[in-house]
């Protein structure tokens, strides 16, 4: 196999091109240190922002959305994420999971026998206090 040159003058000339404050600490209104290029995208840092998803949806749609991903008392944390859907007819239980998917926590899944099955977002997981690993397995079956 030939060494290719281009190939390394390509990633180099690619890396100097990445913006020089994206990995540079800054802090949050809040006081928390978070990257620059997450306060410019945002204005804020993940966890607040986490937290002002969590304002605004209602607290029986956070539990269904943790009951969704199997994100319960019952379970072992290192168990959550097991599952990631949640079979809605009309209703109550409708209008929560339409409050979810305006927040961004939530998408709508097929329709089947008059429910819709909705499955959480990777912003839904951590919204449900899932770990890394709870959500990677939320999101195999998403793929």
């Amino acid at each position: 196999m030939m060494y290719d040159l281009a190939r390394n003058d390509r990633a180099h000339i690619a890396n100097q091109a990445a913006p020089a404050f994206s990995l540079i600490r800054k802090f949050c209104a809040c006081g928390k240190a978070s990257t620059a290029k997450q306060l410019s995208q945002h204005g804020k840092c993940a966890a607040c922002a986490l937290a002002a998803v969590r304002d605004a949806i209602m607290p029986g749609d956070l539990a269904k959305l943790q009951h969704m991903l199997g994100a319960v008392k019952q379970y072992p944390k290192s168990k959550w994420g097991w599952r990631n859907y949640y079979a809605a007819g009309g209703g109550q239980a409708h209008e929560a999971m339409q409050r979810l998917v305006a927040a961004g926590l939530a998408t709508a899944g097929r329709a089947a026998n008059e429910m819709t099955y909705f499955h959480a977002t990777r912003l839904g997981c951590k919204a449900a206090g899932l770990d890394g690993a709870g959500i990677k397995r939320a999101m195999e079956d998403q793929s």
